[in-house]
């Protein structure tokens, strides 16, 4: 298969390395083309104003440019100007989940739905873990289950899957669930005149309600399918009403 991989972490990343070399193992036409720097949670940010540089990287182990610029513009980039042939983008390995609402935020998100937009079908993976090993089975999760995730793709779907973290010892399963919300508690700290926002994640295994947040911090691997299309389809009517 032929894949396109970025990520938001950057090109150096630990994720993204090891799902290419485990990808490019099984066989898989592997493109890199990612941020040089790390560009975690700056969303769907398109670089309209900042011109972009470009560098073709020398022993990544396949072809891999180097853009300075967002996610999103690693993705149109690779698309419009460098015309990539793929036949699936793939997000990540992020390290750290991007589940519930923090997909708002993901740089990682963001560059498999702007895949989606430009008509390519669209994986983002994550991991609670910052392990490089964890990586490792994610990378081969990926690879094991690419035919699916390929299909569960088509059309127009990004498929977003968290794996849990490193203390989790055996998976639990996996769970196919939709959006929940992970609320960290945000609040700021001024440091002189800089105000930084901290926060932890809340554990969401108890909750009633099934899911993504939920799954993830009981142990399973999350699979959620996403779309660009924001609209809330089951307000439409209402919404037409009021304003007749």
């Amino acid at each position: 298969m032929k894949i396109l991989l970025v990520n938001d972490d950057g090109i150096f990343a630990a994720g993204i390395n090891v799902l290419t070399r485990t990808l490019l193992k099984y066989g898989h036409d592997i493109t890199v083309v990612a941020p040089r720097f790390e560009m975690s949670s700056v969303g769907h940010h398109l670089s309209m104003r900042t011109p972009l540089k470009m560098e073709q990287l020398k022993n990544y182990g396949t072809k891999a440019i180097a853009v300075d610029g967002t996610p999103v513009d690693c993705v149109k980039f690779a698309v419009h100007y460098l015309n990539v042939d793929v036949d699936l983008v793939i997000s990540g390995i992020n390290k750290g989940a991007n589940v519930g609402s923090d997909v708002v935020y993901s740089g990682t998100v963001s560059a498999a739905v702007e895949a989606n937009i430009l008509g390519l079908p669209s994986v983002a993976v994550s991991s609670v873990s910052y392990d490089e090993d964890d990586y490792e089975n994610c990378a081969e999760f990926i690879a094991a289950n690419l035919d699916k995730l390929y299909a569960a793709a088509q059309p127009n779907k990004v498929i977003n899957v968290n794996l849990p973290n490193s203390n989790v010892t055996d998976i639990r399963g996996v769970k196919v669930a939709g959006q929940g919300v992970r609320d960290y508690g945000d609040h700021y700290v001024k440091v002189g005149d800089n105000y930084f926002i901290k926060g932890t994640p809340k554990s969401y295994a108890d909750i009633p309600e099934e899911t993504d947040v939920k799954f993830l911090d009981m142990g399973y691997i999350t699979v959620t399918p996403l779309t660009f299309s924001m609209t809330d389809y089951e307000s439409l009517s209402a919404t037409e009403e009021i304003f007749k």
